[in-house]
């Protein structure tokens, strides 16, 4: 089918630089029958495995039948749904600027992209049954359906649907890589930090200290854009026999002042690139430490039994949970700030308004109209009215440190640097 003809008929003709990357692909291998999507019986099947209720059974079945009736609508679904899962060169970030599809399906739009998600779910079984994973961590992985429909839901009147921009992610769960076990998700990615991480041969401390050229604030926080006359950048330099440069506090801030390690003492443990856990956090309440640290620990026993080829160093995050500053925005002794002290935190670039979408739903969030029914929307809101800003962070949690989870081990070594002048 000519794709001008499809834009024009559902009114998106503006999504055409989107839309038209693999076209021809997609239409050379347009099947004959219903594609496997929009089959009734696959829907229920899949809408169950997801954890989706039954009552968005409704909403699924009736989208399913105005696109099997429209020729337009089930030649863009069949394309959606082989740039998601069968270009995996086609960008990622382009999925999310999908057109909503008002004009053709109304109410019914966000539908549209949730039944092309549900696709993922058969796939990522096939692949889950050839590992061997068993099919209660498959049924947990797939915690992203519910947290995306609730996201839709509460923004678009209770109806349940997919933003565009939650199709990119279910491409981890079909290439087997993402996992959720416990409270947490994880898949083994090179580590993205921009640091060094040293241990001492010695005490078995550990020190990490930033990558040469990070633009910091005078906090010592690589918020994007930093402005200020107090903003600095990172140096670093290796001689051979020490290394000089900016040590980083568990807390996540680097120090200006400079360091200098002997390498006749000092190890480096964790760099970029480096294999890790990383860590992802699923929406949903009973963060507690214990169940962070429950969780990790079946990620040590999962990882190496089901891919013993793909070791790792340790646990990294990035996150709006991160932001070193959420001890004082929001309460010191809530779940994720009680996580927070069993890392090692350190600063990555974000913007000003970090969390605001996983916390709301959405980006454009007034702080004088936006909801406050929750301790934390309320306490991010009054931040944000008084000109403060919500930035990210990330972290990192070595292999040889987890055994002391619960002891703020990190946090106990600067302490301990500290006493021997190593650091401010």
């Amino acid at each position: 089918m000519d794709l001008k003809r499809v834009l024009s008929s559902l009114g998106i003709e503006n999504s055409a630089d989107i839309v038209s990357e693999h076209w021809c692909e997609s239409e050379a291998c347009f099947p004959d029958t219903i594609p496997r999507l929009l089959v009734p019986e696959q829907i229920t099947s899949t809408r169950e495995f997801s954890g989706l209720p039954s009552e968005a059974d409704g909403i699924l079945q009736a989208a399913a039948l105005r696109i099997v009736a429209s020729q337009e609508l089930l030649h863009l679904a069949w394309h959606c749904r082989q740039v998601t899962y069968g270009h995996l060169d086609y960008d990622s970030r382009k999925l999310g600027q999908w057109p909503i599809l008002t004009e053709a399906l109304g109410d019914l739009s966000g539908a549209f992209y949730l039944l092309v998600g549900l696709e993922a779910i058969p796939r990522m079984l096939n692949v889950h049954r050839s590992l061997g994973v068993s099919e209660r961590v498959s049924r947990d992985s797939c915690s992203h359906f519910p947290e995306a429909t609730d996201r839709y839901r509460e923004h678009h009147g209770g109806r349940f649907g997919f933003l565009p921009r939650a199709l990119y992610w279910l491409r981890n769960h079909t290439k087997g890589d993402l996992y959720r076990l416990g409270r947490l998700e994880y898949m083994v990615k090179p580590f993205h930090g921009k640091l060094n991480a040293y241990r001492h041969r010695v005490t078995r401390d550990v020190i990490a200290l930033a990558e040469p050229g990070m633009r910091l604030d005078g906090d010592g926080l690589a918020a994007r854009g930093v402005p200020g006359e107090d903003a600095w950048t990172t140096t670093q330099e290796l001689d051979g026999t020490v290394v000089r440069g900016h040590a980083i506090s568990p807390r996540g801030f680097v120090q200006k002042r400079e360091n200098c390690l002997d390498l006749a003492d000092w190890d480096v443990v964790l760099s970029p690139g480096d294999p890790v856990l990383e860590t992802h956090i699923p929406a949903g309440g009973n963060m507690t430490p214990e169940s962070c640290r429950d969780s990790m620990a079946q990620a040590l026993e999962f990882f190496p039994r089901i891919f013993p080829d793909k070791p790792f160093v340790g646990f990294a995050c990035g996150s709006w949970i991160l932001n070193p500053e959420l001890d004082r925005i929001y309460r010191p002794d809530s779940n994720m700030v009680l996580w927070q002290r069993e890392l090692y935190l350190f600063p990555i670039p974000t913007g000003s308004r970090a969390g605001i979408y996983f916390v709301f739903g959405r980006e454009d969030v007034d702080p004088a109209t936006a909801p406050r029914d929750t301790s934390l929307r309320r306490a991010l809101l009054d931040h944000l009215s008084k000109g403060g800003r919500l930035i990210g962070g990330a972290m990192f949690m070595l292999l040889e440190e987890f055994p002391h989870f619960g002891t703020q081990v990190y946090r106990r070594q600067w302490e301990e640097f500290k006493g021997m002048g190593l650091v401010p």
